[in-house]
């Protein structure tokens, strides 16, 4: 688990520092929650109180040593529901404590790799974002690509606790800083990084967040090597969740069909299937076959909808 990554890193940093506190799901979108809904949220709750965080006060750097913890190190998975999560702690933070984003070093991110790439030499390179894997895979022949094995990272939990330990030995690598965050508005194009997370999260601003989907620049892609402002990383990282959520929501308007549909055909079709299967053995052909990194019980769901046939069946 993202848990055990931790707590396996925590040998490596030790604990006078550092704690970890697993959040369960996705956490609550506050910006337009009610007061109820925020108060009643465990996980929210049990942030600020582990932070010792209090509402209504403005931090800077000097009372910010009232917390019981100076910074705050988002360890998400790397891959577009990760990006959501990171999106969703950062709208937590600037809806009740903007003041916080503003005092340097405060929101970090653990960055760990997504896809890994080994040769037969035993020659390692990490990918720490699909599109800079892809880059990388597109450079490379279909002639020569069976020299390296791929191994795609689901989540935290992939990671063992040798490789957590190489992690948390190279923080420099692993540990990204977000820039103070700049609330000026540069000009109309350049908004301030204040509007960007209220645009992303707001549910009212829908005209706003199509434009910023349709503009989005597939050719640029995140540099983990450097300190992210937050407006780049709305821009260039959760834009993908948004794009990609869009993806497995919405039929397709070629096919009539969604992403996950689509793989289990197509696994259909390569495999000539013309008799009976049990569905978990199909789960897993299809997740083998066509790079499928999300959940078996999604996937199951998806291979029992496309096998009903009454009207209503909304497959």
């Amino acid at each position: 688990s993202a848990k055990a990554l931790a707590v396996a890193g925590l040998a490596v940093v030790g604990r006078d520092y550092y704690g970890v506190f697993p959040l369960k799901g996705k956490p609550l979108n506050v910006r337009d929650a009610s007061h109820r809904q925020i108060m009643n949220n465990e996980e929210m709750s049990n942030l600020v109180r582990i932070l010792g965080l209090k509402f209504n006060t403005v931090y800077d750097e000097d009372n910010i040593k009232t917390l019981r913890y100076g910074h705050l190190m988002i360890m998400a998975d790397q891959d577009h529901d990760g990006s959501h999560i990171k999106g969703l702690i950062i709208n937590f933070f600037h809806f009740f404590w903007p003041s916080l984003l503003k005092v340097p070093g405060f929101m970090q991110q653990f960055i760990t790799p997504i896809v890994k790439v080994r040769d037969k030499q035993g020659n390692e390179r990490s990918f720490f974002s699909l599109p800079s894997f892809v880059a990388w895979r597109q450079s490379i022949s279909d002639a020569e690509i069976h020299k390296y094995s791929i191994k795609y990272y689901k989540g935290l939990g992939t990671s063992t606790p040798k490789e957590a330990k190489e992690y948390f030995s190279d923080l420099d690598t692993h540990q990204l800083l977000f820039e103070t965050m700049r609330e000026e508005l540069v000009d109309e194009a350049v908004k301030g990084d204040g509007d960007m997370i209220d645009m992303a999260f707001k549910k009212t601003r829908v005209e706003d967040r199509k434009k910023w989907i349709l503009s989005h620049d597939p050719e640029q892609h995140m540099n983990y090597q450097e300190q992210v402002t937050y407006t780049k990383f709305i821009n260039q990282e959760l834009v993908l969740f948004s794009k990609a959520d869009c993806e497995r929501s919405i039929p397709h308007l070629m096919d009539g069909l969604k992403v996950s549909q689509r793989k289990v055909l197509w696994a259909c079709f390569k495999r000539n299937l013309t008799k009976d299967m049990k569905v978990a053995q199909l789960v897993g052909y299809v997740g083998e076959a066509s790079a499928y990194h999300h959940g078996e019980a999604s996937l199951a769901s998806t291979i029992v909808g496309l096998a009903q046939n009454f009207v209503g069946s909304n497959n």
